[in-house]
């Protein structure tokens, strides 16, 4: 029990009972104990049942996320928000996940997993719910924000308490199919999304006027999984290593009974509190749940971030941070990328059947269907009518409208250049000033603009190759997670980190060939898949490498970590979309092969008690 297991190349020590950072004799006795106690309440529906529960938190953060997506056209529109605005939104997102991560996971050590994880997902649903129905910018991103706080704690929390409720030999199957929830997550938005919102430009314009649009129903329908998952969290057990660290032996007991009872063992449930650790066995124990939390926050975060830090652990967290960095690097750019070239595409496309008409001559006529992607030029429109259409990408270059009449027109993308309008009216349509460039007006009248807000919203939204881009990633991931649970069961961590890191460095190759929408979604499928493998190969040894009082803190650190660098991904692979791809090919290869050798230097874990 005390023999020391030493990498060859010192990286960092681990208890051959412990978890990493020698856990000492005291340590010794709480995770053999553990061990034999969770074995003897054996794996089955216990195990499954809280899998559920937190995998439906789990889907609850990827949704975060992937809710953006689909409402950035309604909530531009209703929102009024410019580009830049947008921009901030997602932002704004990612920083509240690293910042809730790691404040969750500190939490999670302290106040318990079950009790951190409920108090997170509540914020999250309360915050979702006042999210939907903010009526401006400033406060829907404020109700963002909290919201994405809370849902935060959902990563570093769910693993360490289902890791934790398994015996060693089946831990990583339950955690894949833990992790296996994270894509559904984002499958279950795509769909409610596919079938809730208006897939055109021109219909969200309609759907707008409505008094409960359909974006708002859509904010509300993706909080039910996290309603769910803190209704079933009401009846299940705390983790019972952490009763354990925390030295509530007694209730630790009673809950490898009821683990015990859940799965039908046939046998009868051997352990008594005669076989309880003594209080000796406990050390580091965390701090009392109800004191110094919230007044001592700041302490709390410098014991935190000096824990994991320190010695023993130093080179354990060097490494796995840098390894979180590359992949939420990569796996964010990778998204942004995919979905910006995808955009690229589309448009390359559609402005490629623009037509072009050039003097001609409109008299007495009335226009009274859509008009879209035509540039009219050196044109006469005279004593003409437009009359409840809509304007779509439409240009009128040195053009003469007289005594033309304009009602119930909307537009977008839709400028009027060089062009002289007179004796015209203008009834109930969005046409402003900025839609007039270098134009002369001469006797014109406007009446009853329908709207105040100057951004110039374009019909071509793209939600529909949005969805499919998410059905094309998300479906293959969930099977090839439930697998690698199974694959990690009969092999050792490194391995397979190498093997995958190296798959995904290879696939980077085919960013070089992304000539159509086809290529895009294989290409990004195939790194993503391969990417979010590695996540979970590298939370188990996470998992593995900290011992129980600081285990959700250094999960939470790194998911931070993993978040702050997808937030930095988004601009740069932006900007690469706008160069040869050659330039996104590269970097994507190189950060994946640089993880890929990094990942040689970890310690194999895998025999590790928790």
């Amino acid at each position: 029990m005390r023999d020391i297991l030493i990498c060859e190349n010192s990286f960092f020590r681990v208890s051959s009972t412990g978890s990493g950072g020698g856990a000492g004799i005291g340590g010794e006795a709480l995770v053999g104990f553990h061990e034999d106690a969770i074995s003897q309440a054996a794996v089955g529906r216990a195990q499954l049942l809280l899998t559920l529960v937190l995998g439906l938190g789990l889907a609850a953060e990827c949704s975060e996320l992937s809710i953006l997506g689909f409402i950035l056209p309604s909530a531009e529109l209703q929102l009024c928000i410019d580009e830049h605005k947008k921009g901030w939104l997602v932002s704004i997102t990612l920083l509240a996940l690293a910042a809730g991560s790691l404040a969750w996971g500190i939490l999670g050590d302290r106040l318990g997993r079950r009790r951190a994880l409920v108090s997170a997902l509540s914020v999250a649903a309360l915050f979702s719910a006042v999210a939907a129905v903010m009526p401006t910018y400033g406060t829907f991103m404020t109700a963002r924000f909290c919201s994405g706080l809370g849902v935060a704690g959902a990563v570093p929390l769910t693993f360490s308490y289902l890791s934790e409720t398994c015996p060693r030999a089946t831990r990583t199957r339950y955690t894949g199919l833990l992790h296996s929830f994270w894509p559904l997550g984002a499958l279950l938005t795509s769909t409610v999304a596919h079938l809730t919102l208006p897939s055109e430009g021109s219909d969200i314009v309609m759907d707008n006027r409505e008094h409960w649009s359909s974006w708002h129903k859509f904010l509300i329908l993706n909080i039910l999984p996290t309603i769910a998952c803190i209704v079933g969290l009401i009846w299940a057990s705390e983790s019972p290593r952490y009763l354990l660290e925390a030295s509530r032996e007694v209730e630790a007991l009673a809950v490898y009974q009821r683990l015990h009872r859940l799965n039908k063992a046939r046998t009868q449930y051997g352990l008594t509190e005669l076989e309880l650790p003594g209080r000796s066995a406990y050390r580091d124990r965390p701090v009392s749940p109800s004191r110094n939390v919230l007044s001592h926050g700041l302490n709390t975060f410098r014991e935190a971030f000096q824990r994991i830090s320190s010695p023993s652990h130093f080179r354990t967290t060097l490494l796995l941070a840098t390894l979180h960095l590359i992949l939420g690097f990569v796996y964010m750019g990778i998204s942004t990328f995919s979905y910006s070239r995808i955009r690229e595409m589309k448009e390359l496309n559609y402005f490629s059947m623009k037509r072009y008409l050039n003097n001609v001559n409109y008299t007495g006529y009335t226009f009274n269907t859509t008009i879209e992607n035509v540039q009219y030029k050196e044109s006469i429109f005279k004593n003409v009518s437009f009359a409840h259409l809509d304007f779509n990408h439409v240009e009128f270059v040195n053009c003469l409208f007289e005594e033309a009449e304009f009602s119930n027109v909307k537009s977008s993308i839709t400028y009027f250049e060089n062009s002289t309008i007179k004796d015209s009216r203008f009834v109930d349509t969005d046409l402003t000033e900025q839609h007039f460039v270098n134009c002369s007006s001469i006797n014109n009248t406007f009446l009853s603009l329908v709207s105040d807000c100057t951004v110039d919203f374009d019909y071509n939204i793209y939600l529909d190759e949005l969805f499919q881009e998410t059905i094309a990633w998300a479906a293959p991931m969930v099977p090839a997670l439930l697998l690698l649970g199974f694959i990690l069961e009969a092999t050792s961590r490194p391995p397979v980190l190498v093997v995958l890191l190296t798959l995904a460095s290879l696939a980077g190759i085919g960013i070089f060939f992304l000539i159509n929408f086809l290529s895009v979604l294989i290409v990004e499928a195939t790194i993503k898949v391969l990417l979010m493998c590695a996540v979970n190969a590298i939370t188990m040894v996470v998992i593995e490498g900290y011992p129980c009082h600081l285990r959700c803190t250094a999960h939470g650190m790194m998911r931070s970590l993993f978040h702050l660098a997808s937030l930095c991904a988004i601009p740069i692979y932006n900007m690469l979309v706008h160069t040869i791809l050659l330039f996104p090919a590269v970097i994507t290869v190189a950060l994946a092969f640089f993880a890929a050798m990094l990942s040689t230097r970890i310690q194999d874990n895998s025999k590790v008690l928790l």
